[in-house]
């Protein structure tokens, strides 16, 4: 019954949410709550779930393996889109959103929710140290993607988007995350005793966090969009649930022994699209639809397909 609950957790923090947050669209409630909510779960609730989880790890030396996991996890798939899917759209905005949602997981939110579902905190905090990373990934490569293809859509105008300088994308309040996974590492190194009010605090924290992440999803997700590019999308299942998982798998399995190191290793490499990827193109105004329909499609079949198999081989 318990394994039953647990294994039901992450349907439950996901899926209500992002039905609710259709329901706020239709009852009025304005777009300005989400990215409120959005900031405030960024900058408080995921700083101290970052904080509360690293705080309690131990360092070895086959964790370096995780955050270095992130550079095969985010371009494994580029040789495969650029020799058999880039002409699979003729528009460079349907490219570039096609490409970015390849490349981004959502691996923070929904990988670590099932991580945490696994392992606790230790599994919540492996998964963390592939997210953080990715942040780079997202700031250093897929913005400047994004851009090229808007560019060569344009014809080679000049986009209207100001393009920011590396000090701004990174020195901001989003990268507070980020600080807080350094200060937990520095408290567990110290042998800082940990009080068991924060253990509770943290059970809280991981629901709250799903719950903040997928609302404003729901609120923003166009349904008609999202049907007129679900069946054009079929690659990216491949990729994403059986190419990324088995290399990322066999490559952690020649680094470590330890099952929960490899399964948080697979379940961030099979994670679905990123909700990053639909900010990304509502950023440099690629094709917004085609972003959240690989969102959305990929996100119910690793919760009803990829999810309950890796929990199974896992437990």
């Amino acid at each position: 019954m318990e394994s039953t609950s647990r294994f039901l957790i992450v349907f439950v923090d996901i899926l209500v949410p992002l039905l609710l947050g259709r329901y706020l669209r239709r009852w009025g409630v304005a777009r300005e709550w989400g990215r409120l909510l959005i900031r405030l779960n960024v900058v408080g609730v995921l700083s101290g779930l970052s904080l509360i989880s690293f705080w309690s790890l131990h360092a070895s030396a086959e964790l370096l393996w995780l955050p270095v996991s992130i550079l095969p996890i985010c371009f494994l798939p580029l040789p495969l889109f650029y020799l058999v899917e880039k002409r699979r759209f003729s528009d460079p905005r349907d490219q570039g959103s096609y490409l970015i949602a390849m490349l981004l997981g959502n691996i923070g939110t929904l990988a670590g929710l099932c991580s945490y579902v696994l392992y606790g905190e230790t599994g919540f905090a492996y998964i963390q140290l592939i997210a953080v990373p990715q942040i780079l990934v997202i700031v250093l490569f897929c913005f400047p993607l994004a851009q090229r293809y808007y560019d060569l859509w344009a014809s080679g105008g000049a986009s209207v988007h100001r393009k920011a300088s590396l000090r701004e994308m990174l020195l901001t309040w989003n990268q507070l995350p980020a600080a807080c996974v350094l200060a937990g590492l520095a408290l567990s190194a110290m042998d800082v005793p940990r009080p068991d009010a924060v253990g509770t605090l943290f059970n809280v924290l991981i629901h709250a966090s799903a719950w903040m992440g997928m609302l404003p999803v729901g609120y923003d997700l166009d349904l008609a969009g999202v049907r007129k590019y679900a069946w054009k999308l079929w690659p990216i299942f491949p990729v994403k649930f059986l190419y990324l998982p088995v290399c990322i798998g066999l490559l952690t399995r020649c680094i470590t022994d330890d099952p929960a190191i490899f399964w948080c290793a697979v379940l961030a490499a099979a994670a679905p699209t990123a909700i990053f990827a639909v900010a990304a193109t509502q950023l440099y105004r690629l094709n917004v639809d085609l972003a959240e329909s690989s969102f959305l499609t990929t996100t119910l079949v690793f919760l009803f397909v990829v999810y309950p198999v890796i929990y199974w081989l896992a437990t």
